[in-house]
């Protein structure tokens, strides 16, 4: 299928682009609201190359397309996707919250698609302290090296402006250049002499280099500023006077505005910690470090990112959020470790010590904490308590990290410091507390092993037909046909055959061992590829992507690789009821056509079942 054939096509046939005000698509659908549903062909856009079917539901004229429904999405005119929040079909939540909400996830968004190339810079910093172990300074390999290392953080403003362009989907060219400004050696070097102004304007007076806040304040005033100019620039002049007015108004803009207010915000930020350290440092490090998983978990842990940044930039240490993390990671290890001794189920157990080695010696702590802790919930809290009494020593201690790097065994040496020797031996203890306490409390709480009849809310019993070519339930409930699914889009089958299921619960399991292909930002749908080869697609209810996620809790990402009755999704059956939504959960094969297999199932209309159980085979 040509997707921009099809793209054009399905334009053109629902009324043009001037017929459409907003776009988005879920696992299946193109979801269009349009200006008028009459100007639309129904039968011209059935017919179209890669059409499935039309639906209207919600106010919404929605076009199935299948598995290439990304790519026909991504096909579309830009400034119609612009209209919509990509991939979810949300409005913008004009609330406190909703504006807290998506400032949050600005930053953290920004500052997460920077992280490689600081975690690469701060890795080489860690070898260029290694080696001045050795008595290896002043050579000229050290001064590059040094340099490499440095690389990653003294063009932090460059790297942010650019994931934050992408954030926003604005001109990334002009961004850069605008944030590049702010560490050009002609602008440092006259901020450091007697001062610049500009139209008379003093420009404030510091050093941007490692700067985080300053970027992410300059790419956004750059995004709105772009809009205004397009707006007034004719076609024929935009190449020419679109780059010339947008960093004639912006930069100006963020030198006497903007930057500064993020450089007093880094500033403050630094201050804070310092407060924190004069006023019962132990007791605020204690308190964050037992709340670490949890922030973690809902990917607030980001916030402190500015904090760490102007600590070292400021500073040349962090005695904050690296030091907490230090007892984070250890914590989340040890508790891990304890899980791997003591479950009896193989596969965890495999899964138990990839999950240790990776949060103790590597740092990276999301294969322990998403796919172990989480899922027994027992052993989570020993690793928060754990966590909690390292962070103690944290506090006493005055540890600090000098240059950035996750903390584990292999960058425990970001704690050397040749004016502290006795950082790196704190920092071991702190780690060794962190591990010790989090295992023996993990050990002494225990848990519903994976598998068992007990831990059945969180990990299914698996069924005791384990061929190959078996489908397992993904949840508890009544068997539905699915021919009788209330959508055409499923009781036609055209995505593929399958069944649905009635849930009685919101739990959702995975049918087959293999991997997570897509898990939507909305959560109501999930897209696996079995190990055998077979692409299953999991639906939550009917039409629940207008929910925009509300009432679903994801415990998965793509790519993730999961066994069969391994926890997937948690969602609010009680909500979705309550809002009206039909819960009926298709559980379709998407392939079947390439692979000429065919389903059956002996299950009756109505059927108990239970997550784990065969649903059906593919023949």
């Amino acid at each position: 299928m040509d997707t921009k054939k099809t793209a054009s096509e399905i334009v053109n046939a629902i009324g043009g682009q001037q017929n459409i005000k907003s776009v988005t698509h879920c696992m299946s659908r193109l979801r269009f609201v349009l200006k008028s549903d009459a100007l639309a062909d129904d039968s011209v856009v059935e017919n179209i190359d890669g059409v499935k079917g039309v639906m209207k539901q919600g106010g919404q004229y929605q076009i199935i397309i299948g598995g290439e429904v990304s790519k026909v999405y991504a096909s579309l005119p830009k400034d119609i996707q612009d209209e919509a929040d990509v991939g979810t079909g949300s409005t913008k939540n004009r609330s406190l919250k909703g504006y807290a909400s998506a400032i949050f996830d600005y930053v953290s968004g920004s500052l997460t698609g920077a992280l490689p190339v600081i975690l690469g810079s701060g890795m080489i910093k860690l070898l260029v302290a290694v080696l001045g172990l050795f008595n290896i300074n002043g050579t000229p390999t050290i001064q590059v090296l040094d340099i490499i290392g440095d690389v990653g953080f003294y063009f932090l403003p460059i790297y942010v402006a650019y994931t934050a362009a992408t954030k926003l989907n604005t001109d990334v060219v002009l961004a850069i250049a605008t944030s590049a400004l702010l560490v050009h050696p002609n602008l440092i070097a006259g901020l450091a002499g007697d001062g610049l102004s500009f139209l008379s304007l003093p420009v404030y007076s510091t050093n941007y280099a490692y700067s985080v806040v300053p970027p992410l304040f300059a790419t956004w005033i750059l995004s709105i500023v772009l809009k205004g100019v397009d707006r007034i620039t004719p076609g024929w002049t935009k190449s020419i006077f679109r780059p010339m007015l947008a960093l004639l108004i912006t930069v100006p803009i963020v030198l006497i505005v903007f930057a500064p207010l993020g450089a007093m915000i880094g500033e403050g930020l630094v201050k804070l910690t310092d407060v924190s350290q004069q006023y019962s440092p132990w007791l605020t490090k204690a308190i964050l470090s037992a709340l670490m998983p949890l922030l973690i978990i809902t990917g607030m842990h980001h916030a402190f990112d500015p904090i760490m940044f102007a600590n070292l930039a400021k500073v040349g240490a962090d005695s904050f959020f690296l030091p907490m993390m230090l007892a984070n990671n250890f914590a989340l290890a040890g508790a891990t470790l304890a899980v791997t001794l003591k479950t009896r189920n193989k596969n965890f157990k495999s899964i138990g010590v990839s999950s240790f080695l990776s949060a103790g010696v590597a740092g990276i702590t999301e294969p322990a904490l998403f796919g172990v802790l989480i899922r027994l919930k027992k052993p989570l809290i020993a690793a928060m308590i754990g966590s909690g009494i390292a962070g103690v020593f944290v506090g006493l201690l005055n540890i600090k990290a000098y240059v950035f790097a996750s903390p584990g065994l292999i960058a425990l040496i970001q704690f050397i410091s040749a004016d502290e020797p006795s950082n790196i031996v704190n920092a071991a203890i702190v780690a060794v507390i962190a591990l010790v306490a989090s295992f023996i409390i993990a050990w002494v709480l225990g848990f519903e092993d994976v598998g068992s009849q007990a831990n059945a809310s969180e990990t299914c019993e698996l069924a005791t037909d384990h061929q190959e070519n078996s489908i397992a339930s993904p949840m508890n409930g009544k068997f539905v046909p699915l021919e009788n699914v209330k959508d055409a889009t499923f009781a036609k089958k055209l995505l593929g055959d399958g069944a649905a299921i009635f849930p009685s619960e919101g739990k959702v399991y995975s049918p087959v061992d293999g991997t997570i292909q897509v898990m939507f930002k909305t959560g109501h749908a999930v897209g696996l590829l079995s190990d055998a080869g077979d692409e299953i697609l999991i639906h939550v209810g009917m039409d629940t992507v207008t929910l925009e996620g509300k009432g679903f809790t994801p415990k998965v990402k793509d790519g993730d690789e999961v066994v069969k009755g391994q926890l997937l999704l948690d969602f609010d059956k009680e909500f979705l009821v309550k809002e009206g939504f039909d819960i009926t959960t298709p559980i379709v094969v998407t392939n079947l056509g390439g692979t000429n297999k065919t389903i059956e199932s002996s299950l009756s209309e109505n059927a108990d079942i239970s997550a784990g159980q065969n649903i059906f085979n593919l023949k």
